[in-house]
């Protein structure tokens, strides 16, 4: 494995742990671990809008490039449509103890989790055959 696609795979890691810290926690702890869970997302999200267009001009693969520019798409419809709303949405203890959280957090956890199956099943081992 390249050494960067070993450290998205250390940042899905991590984000998943804070995933099953968030469960167990309330309050202010609780939403001290959901804003290091959205930091630690908006800058894996950036690392690798930074990385997949570094890496979309060294590959000849058409295929390959087309694919990227849908990965950097899809991720920033991500990002703008569901992340950012649901971090906004619970932005203090009384909102990360609604009612409303935890079916709003089990639809985050759940396409986090499909995210992150499709990006080291599918994507990552497209960049680690250019050297990433």
């Amino acid at each position: 494995m390249g050494a960067t696609v070993d450290s998205f795979k250390a940042t899905h890691k991590a984000a998943i742990d804070l995933l099953g810290q968030i469960d167990s926690q309330s309050g202010q702890k609780r939403l001290d671990t959901l804003n290091s869970l959205k930091d630690a997302l908006l800058a894996h999200v950036a690392e690798e809008n930074k990385v997949i267009t570094e890496s979309m001009g060294k590959s000849d693969n058409v295929f390959f490039k087309s694919a990227a520019q849908s990965f950097i798409d899809e991720l920033g419809k991500i990002a703008e449509n569901a992340l950012l709303p649901f971090f906004n949405k619970y932005s203090t203890p009384d909102a990360v103890d609604s009612g409303d959280f935890v079916s709003d957090f089990d639809g985050i956890k759940s396409a986090l989790a499909g995210r992150i199956a499709f990006e080291e099943g599918t994507f990552y081992p497209e960049l680690e055959k250019i050297g990433y």
